[in-house]
């Protein structure tokens, strides 16, 4: 997958976690209480983690250049 989909995806997935939170908190329910909220923020947590990997790899192989 290239760099500016997965930055893409992310920006996505983070807008549905704010619209989740938003009406989580709206509801009056804590955001660690609620299934989908959590649900989606290891989904956002994962893309990063996909990102920093793949810019660690670049930075790796530009340095060994």
């Amino acid at each position: 997958m290239k760099k500016a989909s997965l930055n893409d995806k992310l920006e996505k997935e983070q807008e549905k976690l704010r619209k989740l939170g938003e009406e989580v908190l709206k509801n009056g329910i804590p955001l660690t209480q609620d299934e989908a909220f959590m649900a989606q923020n290891r989904k956002v947590d994962a893309l990063v983690v996909k990102i920093i990997k793949k810019q660690e790899r670049h930075r790796k192989n530009q340095q060994e250049r």
